[in-house]
């Protein structure tokens, strides 16, 4: 992985957590995506990928969050982002319609909710 970026792993109830922190760009956004594309169980909703400390995010970083969406939709998962409103990123993510492909919200307790109501649409 590459120096710029560090991923926590973790998980709550249905739902893999993934804390993203630092930089992604064309350096490292296709390790990021494998890395954390790998880390989610087949058994859980979805992920929660938490951009709270994520401080760049280039257009290599946009595409790796478009393929992992669609990499999790075809394992009939969701992806909720985690982008507080004063985030450096959120801008980015807003003109680029993130939010129309994924959930975005502001805090991790709402992602886990709306990764939870996905499940039971789900079962």
């Amino acid at each position: 992985m590459g120096d710029l970026a560090s991923v926590v792993i973790g998980r709550e109830d249905d739902a893999q957590v993934v804390r993203l922190a630092g930089e992604v760009d064309i350096s490292n956004a296709p390790r990021l995506e494998v890395d954390i594309s790998d880390a989610v169980p087949n058994d859980v909703a979805g992920l929660v990928l938490d951009l709270s400390d994520t401080a760049y995010l280039d257009s290599a970083g946009i595409r790796m969050l478009f393929e992992l969406a669609q990499r999790l939709d075809g394992r009939r998962q969701s992806l909720a982002l985690v982008v507080p409103a004063q985030s450096l990123i959120r801008h980015s993510l807003l003109v680029t319609e993130v939010e129309q492909a994924m959930g975005l919200h502001d805090t991790e307790a709402d992602a886990l909710a709306a990764l939870a109501q996905y499940g039971q649409l789900r079962d």
